[in-house]
């Protein structure tokens, strides 16, 4: 049965770049942002600073505050009000106090306040209107009216909200006690296009109807919590807030959150404002983050991705691993080396390019296909152990190199600057066979047929030479790499990987025979499940754990695809769908691109591919492992069944994956903060510290992580007919 293919169409793809003391910004004393075009303009003691494109201009003038209306740029420039134009200031009108705000109502009448007074724009004149109280620092403007005066209000940080009252006018106060305002402490208001008051304090957000019907955080999901320290209303209706906890948006009814971490580099945002395209300049007490808003396919998403892989996370042979950074956050600054999985990761990797070749033809693909391919056969040939393959190799010019647990590391018999590591885990080989049968398939020309069914036919011939294990080169067996019938079945110990492991002994043997055709390995296969009944330990071989242990999800996903290709047999097939349709459902909440597509590439059910693809759409472009920081936030629901297990309680929805902690498809999708220690309590409590259990560590924005999490599904999603942009 055909598949239906989903298109997303273009969406909105973030991104941004944070200005900060580096590009010469004092960044302790910002007090206004605002743009001219796509020019950001920034307000310093000593001066105006202009930034475009990277580029710094210092401007010699006194701007104390900065105001877009109607299109135009404001600033306050001592007592003066003065218009800015491609960085050049003309003062409009000079007054007795320095000038605080400025709003232009529904009907364009045009107000301003100083320090001290009220003005109205009449004509070509600002006519003075009543006096202010004091610490007033926000103004806002319905209308004109000529009797009565109740739609002008203004926000003082002593008085609180006050509107304008009376033919004598004067101002009447919205006291907390007595109507629904938050507080008397008002940072910022603005008036909707209906009419409406937003009004932002240090207890939150309210709207107002401008006589007494109020609204807050409290009171609908669609209006922000949290203090507020600015807002800004974009003329599409596009509502963006700054607060205590980051930059909170509202477009077309929904919340969206961008906190410290992946956006800020502090949770509090006291100024913001928003480009005509989209762009957004949050400051904070660390830097301004300029974000910017494009609009692009996830083809597109995936050609920018496809090119950061190939500058930044290829290493020596064609090894694909992380990058670890000297400068926060900082790509340039980062080097690249070995890890316990480059096998695993180089053949994941691996796999997207030959689902890539085979979608586009292109000849970048295959080349980085078979640079990962032969890469990954070295790490075989290098043991000089027949069958046996190293986790990784490094050269004596990489850092590291002579380190390390030395019964593990090995120096390479014919080159004394080259050592490999041994103790190999059944996830390097869950990486290599999966590769080796895709490239195999796609990609491989009858010489490469051979070399790949050569190289497996003696890694499979170890493990079933050695009692389903391999064995290192003292001839002891790994820790990890276990397909032993009597261990899997019969030892307590290993009841956790009694169905991944049966998965995984399954899923080699029948690429084996694939590659090679020698019927050896189906009658190893068939004993196997008739005998030791490893079929049936693969009908729910996912242990629920309340979502605690994730180290085996991705290789679940990635044993059970060939399994599937490659059986024949309908009746094994159903019971490894069993298998399979349990695992998804399971792991279905994490909203999983990877997950989502492998079971839709293997089933004819439905998958989730709306949700992949907008997983897909929401990952960060630049991979960089940030902090994250989520508990504040009001759409938020805790699990608490993990504290049974000693282990803290998580999220019970993963945030949308531009929120997440950034991990590969074996990690904690669930956690909620991490990294942000400095400004929210984290507990880390737990009974044991194993990798199968939720981790706190490495998010400091030191680590980029491989992007293989966007091409594998994408790539895979597209060779399948599954996604279709």
């Amino acid at each position: 049965m055909k598949k239906p293919t989903f298109y997303l169409g273009e969406f909105t793809q973030r991104d941004k770049i944070f200005i900060t003391a580096d590009n010469g910004i004092d960044v302790e004393n910002v007090n206004s942002v605002a743009f001219d075009g796509e020019t950001l303009y920034i307000t310093q003691p000593d001066c105006l600073v202009e930034y475009a494109d990277g580029n710094v201009k210092r401007i010699s003038a006194s701007v104390s505050k900065l105001f877009t209306r109607q299109g135009k740029l404001y600033a306050a420039v001592g007592n003066a009000l003065a218009e800015i134009k491609k960085g050049k200031i003309k003062k409009i009108k000079e007054f007795d106090s320095p000038v605080v705000d400025i709003s232009v109502a529904l009907d364009k009448s045009v107000w301003l306040i100083t320090e001290t007074e009220l003005f109205l724009m009449q004509g070509d004149e600002f006519t003075k209107i009543v006096d202010l109280p004091e610490e007033t620092i926000c103004l806002a403007a319905l209308d004109n009216k000529a009797r009565f005066a109740e739609t002008v209000y203004i926000g003082s940080t002593a008085e609180g909200l006050l509107s304008m009252k009376g033919k004598r006018r004067h101002w009447s106060e919205l006291l907390p006690d007595i109507t629904g305002v938050l507080s008397k402490k008002i940072n910022c208001i603005q008036i909707d296009a209906l009419g409406h008051l937003w009004v932002g304090s240090d207890e939150g957000l309210n709207i107002y109807d401008g006589r007494s019907y109020w609204l807050n955080g409290n009171d609908f999901y669609s209006v922000p919590d949290g203090a507020v320290n600015d807002m800004f209303f974009a003329a599409d209706g596009k509502k963006y807030f700054a607060t205590d906890t980051g930059i909170i948006t509202l477009i077309e009814g929904k919340i969206s959150y961008y906190s410290y971490g992946a956006w800020l580099m502090h949770p509090t945002v006291t100024k913001i404002t928003v480009s005509d395209k989209g762009t957004i300049a949050a400051v904070t007490p660390r830097g301004i983050s300029l974000i910017t808003a494009k609009e692009m396919t996830l083809g597109e998403k995936a050609g920018l991705i496809d090119k950061l892989n190939e500058k930044y996370f290829v290493r020596n042979e064609g090894y694909h691993v992380d990058r670890v950074l000297r400068k926060y956050g900082d790509l340039d600054s980062g080097v690249l080396l070995n890890s316990d999985n480059d096998g695993l990761f180089t053949g994941l990797y691996c796999a997207s390019q030959c689902f890539r070749y085979k979608v586009t033809g292109d000849a970048q693909a295959k080349a980085n296909a078979k640079q990962a391919v032969e890469a990954m056969i070295k790490l075989t040939e290098v043991t000089g152990r027949e069958g046996f393959t190293a986790r990784a190799t490094r050269y004596s010019h990489e850092e590291n190199f002579g380190t390390g647990n030395r019964e593990e590391w090995h120096i390479c018999e014919d080159n004394p600057d080259c050592e490999w590591l041994g103790e190999t885990s059944s996830d390097e080989m869950t990486g290599h066979y999966f590769a080796y049968g895709i490239y195999y398939d796609l990609v491989a020309d009858k010489k490469e047929k051979k070399k790949i069914a050569e190289v497996v036919k003696k890694i499979t011939d170890h493990i079933i030479d050695h009692n389903f294990h391999l064995t290192d080169v003292d001839g002891i067996p790994t820790t990890w790499a276990n397909w032993e019938p009597d261990l899997l079945n019969n030892d307590d110990r290993w009841y956790y990987e009694r169905g991944t492991n049966s998965l995984e002994i399954l899923s080699f043997l029948k690429t084996t025979y694939h590659v090679t055709g020698d019927e050896k390995y189906e009658k190893v296969y068939e004993m196997l499940i008739r005998k030791h009944h490893y079929a049936m330990n693969c009908i729910q071989y996912k242990c629920e754990d309340g979502h605690i242990a994730h180290i085996d999800d991705q290789l679940d996903f990635v044993n059970i695809y060939p399994l599937l290709v490659y059986t024949d047999n309908e009746a094994h097939k159903a019971i490894y769908e069993m298998g399979l349709t349990h695992h998804w459902a399971y792991e279905r909440v994490e909203r999983s691109p990877f997950f989502n597509i492998v079971y839709g590439a293997l089933t004819n059910n439905y998958c989730d591919i709306e949700e992949a693809a907008k997983s897909l759409s929401e990952m960060n472009l630049d991979f960089v492992r940030w902090p994250v920081y989520n508990s504040y936030r009001k759409d938020i629901v805790w699990d608490t069944e993990q504290e049974a297990s000693g282990v803290p309680a998580q999220l019970k929805y993963p945030v949308e994956y531009w929120s997440r902690l950034l991990v590969n498809y074996d990690g904690n999708q669930f956690i909620c903060d991490s990294g942000a220690e400095e400004f929210v309590s984290i507990n880390t409590k737990r009974t044991n510290k194993t990798s199968t259990l939720p981790g706190f560590a490495g998010a400091n924005a030191m680590r980029c992580s491989m992007p293989y999490v966007f091409l594998l599904p994408y790539w895979m999603g597209r060779y399948y007919g599954l996604l279709g942009d």
